[in-house]
């Protein structure tokens, strides 16, 4: 950054802080009259600025959801992308998830309550993920022993 650059930083830092101290100072009658005499109406811009503050904040408060969002689709995208060990057919899969299961009954949870209506792309997911958390590794491990 050249001096120039930060001399002209320097000197609008000043003026824009010229002009918030000038605003704090001001009386509010004098806010007023100042807004009535630019033809502004004060409850509008009240509004106006109390909409943008809470939508900024609103935003910042988004942040840690939108990258939790991104990360969770990265997570999906990169289990979608790899090649898992799974049975060929969806009877195989959900004979396997029942399988799971029956061994594994704390893995049980609301979303799994109604079995039968869960969908081939669900099982399949749902293996994908215990495969990945080595809980179906676990399992043939017991089995050997």
């Amino acid at each position: 950054m050249s001096s120039k650059q930060s001399d002209h930083e320097r000197q609008l830092e000043a003026v824009m802080n010229a002009m918030a101290e000038s605003v704090a100072q001001a009386s509010d009658e004098d806010i007023l009259a100042e807004a009535a005499q630019e033809g502004q109406d004060a409850d509008a811009v009240a509004a106006s600025v109390r909409e943008m503050l809470l939508s900024a904040c609103k935003a910042c408060l988004q942040e840690k959801l939108r990258d939790a969002r991104k990360k969770y689709e990265r997570d999906v995208a990169a289990l979608d992308a790899k090649e898992y060990s799974l049975p060929k057919t969806s009877a195989e899969r959900r004979r396997l998830l029942a399988s799971v299961f029956q061994r594994r009954p704390e893995l049980v949870t609301v979303q799994w309550r109604e079995f039968d209506s869960l969908t081939d792309d669900d099982i399949e997911s749902s293996l994908k993920q215990m495969q990945e958390l080595g809980i179906l590794d676990d399992l043939e491990r017991d089995e050997e022993k």
